[in-house]
């Protein structure tokens, strides 16, 4: 494919748990000249594997629910309900990494894999990069505590029926956008 954008600067302006780099650039535009150079922030995001568990036997899903810093503007619970999303480790692709986040945050061994949506969320400022499964898992009754202690997670793990994560849904309870996406993809195709 034809490159239709020129790189003219790029430097990193912040590293720490992530990078953001500067970016200036120029884009072919759809009259086929050249754009103005642009000048933006790009923060350098993450390759992530992300899976929405679910027990296709009990008609049960798990969601996590754990403290999330970029709510704090707002005033909502902070502790927002999810799916299991995680970062993809250097060497390991995404269908390795989705089984390795779904053991880690819930405790439940995957036993099917299915792919469901690759995707940008956010691309006019982040390169992360989503690699979202559905995961065919056995569920549990109450609610674990789970996490990585060397990475300071503190995760609350439940498994709920089909019919409360609908309610939850309605009710506008899920705040988080992958996992909006994943559950409507769940109720367009699997339910």
């Amino acid at each position: 494919m034809k490159s239709k954008f020129k790189i003219i600067n790029k430097k990193n302006i912040y590293s720490g748990f992530f990078t953001m780099n500067e970016i200036t650039l120029k884009y072919l535009k759809y009259d086929g000249s050249w754009s103005n150079s642009v000048k933006r922030e790009l923060f350098s995001g993450a390759q992530v594997a992300a899976v929405l568990p679910y027990d296709p036997v009990k008609k049960e899903i798990v969601l996590i629910k754990q403290f999330r810093p970029g709510t704090i503007s707002k005033d909502v619970d902070n502790y927002l309900e999810e799916i299991v999303a995680g970062i993809i480790d250097p060497g390991e692709n995404p269908e390795t990494a989705a089984k390795r986040e779904c053991l880690e945050e819930t405790g439940c061994e995957v036993k099917k894999l299915i792919p469901i949506q690759n995707y940008f969320p956010a691309p006019g400022s982040s390169e992360s990069f989503y690699h979202l499964f559905l995961a065919e898992i056995e569920t549990f009754d109450g609610e674990k505590i789970m996490g990585l202690k060397t990475e300071n997670e503190d995760i609350l793990a439940k498994s709920y029926n089909i019919d409360d994560i609908k309610r939850k849904l309605h009710n506008k309870e899920i705040l988080n956008g992958l996992a909006l996406i994943a559950l409507q993809w769940f109720f367009l195709n699997i339910n």
